[in-house]
């Protein structure tokens, strides 16, 4: 029941302030709670502008202990996205934090757009083009 309450109060958080550029929703609320959908618009003066890319967003029973699980359904040409449409997202792995909300986690990958970790390619071919163009 705390679990689905927590889902509750981020989404809502959302629903008052949404973050710019990119939104979530539980697909079905009355259903399930622990399946999001959304999507990040990308930003102006980088190459993803005029997009919009689709997301799902999974939380495991141990949220918020535990990262949700993010993968881009439309597919992005970037160096921490994989064609599958993985996140290398250093939040979104080791350094996790319960602290973090759903509207943060959205706005770093919003950020991940403009601001790609060459350190940590998931796309090699996307990240090779980064690093030399």
């Amino acid at each position: 029941m705390a679990f689905a309450q927590r889902l509750t109060i981020h989404f809502r958080d959302i629903q008052k302030n949404p973050p710019p550029l990119c939104y979530a929703e539980p697909e079905d609320p009355d259903k399930n709670m622990m399946h999001w959908i959304g999507w990040i618009e990308g930003p102006q003066g980088s190459p993803y502008a005029g997009g919009k890319f689709r997301l799902t967003i999974d939380f495991p029973v141990e949220f918020p202990f535990k990262p949700p699980v993010v993968l881009f359904i439309t597919p992005v040409f970037h160096p921490n996205i994989s064609k599958k449409g993985e996140i290398c997202l250093d939040i979104l792995h080791s350094q996790w934090s319960p602290a973090l909300t759903v509207r943060g986690l959205l706005i770093s990958l919003c950020s991940l757009l403009t601001d790609p970790n060459p350190e940590h390619g998931l796309n090699k071919s996307a990240l090779k083009l980064y690093q030399t163009d």
